[in-house]
């Protein structure tokens, strides 16, 4: 009877694995990964799972390792694994050159685990995929295909950082690259702002004397045509004197300097043809204001000659 019982045991057995031959061919083992259950499975403990889809990452089998990361998330999404979960699904798409996906996961670490021991790398990562994108680097868009530059997501990068760690090594830096990128986008008037912050957000900082200088740029940007408001033009001014009383030994001082008699005279030949303005109309007691403006506010200026003589006719005209 034993016989046959063990025969009877050992045909129930080989029945099972020959109804399910897909189940058992879904294991694999490798000396890398050990045995490799099917898609759906996940490990028993966040720590295997953890160390089961590093393993892909590893390989640089980025393509799995994000998979197996993402079951861990699902699986164990309060475990302390989770958030190096999180950041690595940001690292396999960096490594795969889907650099603005990679910046999302990041955050997503941050924002999610907070507490995460990754904060500045992650700070760091996010910093130089909003330089790539800064300095022109394209976008992929759907089907994997990079066509545009994507200076934009650069300003939604280095404000993230911004937001999450501004005082922190990077957070300085981002929010002046921050007035880069609104200047790379002819956003002048959002540069300003995010310069004038370097300024009083970070006072020691040494991209302070940059901040003022580029306020200055930006706020030169299509302020020259006569009969426009000046007020921009007058703050380019009062920036790029301050600058050169503050920093006069700046490696950016002589090129203030030129900046700074270039709209000195644009702004002179504004207030003269404002000058001519009146005159032709009949109102030479304006035009007088304004001609006298040019000599004193610019008497270094090529105008300066011009408004005076035009005083001068003004003054003989008058009874």
């Amino acid at each position: 009877m034993r016989p046959s019982r063990l025969l009877l045991i050992s045909l129930v057995v080989l029945l099972s694995l020959a109804s399910a031959p897909a189940a058992f061919a879904a294991w694999i083992w490798s000396p890398q990964t050990g045995w490799v259950g099917p898609t759906g499975a996940v490990k028993d403990t966040p720590e295997e799972q953890l160390a089961f889809a590093t393993a892909f990452f590893d390989r640089q089998d980025f393509k799995r390792a994000r998979t197996e990361f993402r079951k861990l998330l699902k699986a164990y999404k309060d475990s302390r694994e989770a958030a190096e979960a999180q950041y690595y699904l940001g690292r396999c798409a960096e490594e795969r050159g889907d650099y603005y996906k990679a910046f999302q996961e990041y955050r997503k670490t941050i924002q999610t685990y907070p507490s995460t021991q990754r904060f500045d790398e992650i700070l760091e990562r996010e910093y130089q995929v909003a330089n790539y994108f800064l300095a022109g680097k394209k976008r992929k868009l759907l089907g994997g295909v990079a066509i545009l530059p994507a200076r934009d997501k650069a300003v939604e990068i280095f404000q993230a950082i911004v937001d999450d760690g501004p005082f922190s090594e990077q957070g300085q830096l981002a929010q002046y690259k921050l007035g880069l990128a609104h200047l790379a986008l002819h956003d002048f008037e959002a540069a300003v702002g995010a310069f004038e912050q370097v300024i009083s957000r970070y006072p020691e900082s040494p991209l302070v004397d940059d901040a003022r200088f580029q306020i200055a740029q930006a706020s030169l940007k299509g302020t020259f045509k006569a009969g426009y408001d000046q007020s921009p033009t007058d703050l380019a001014v009062r920036e790029l004197e301050h600058f050169l009383r503050e920093y006069p030994e700046s490696e950016l001082s002589q090129e203030a300097r030129t900046r700074l008699q270039d709209l000195k005279e644009r702004r002179a030949q504004h207030e003269y043809e404002v000058g001519t303005f009146y005159e032709r109309r009949r109102h030479p007691a304006s035009a007088l204001i304004y001609y006298e403006s040019v000599v004193k506010r610019f008497p270094q200026s090529s105008w300066a000659p011009h408004a005076a003589a035009r005083i001068q006719v003004l003054q003989v005209k008058s009874p």
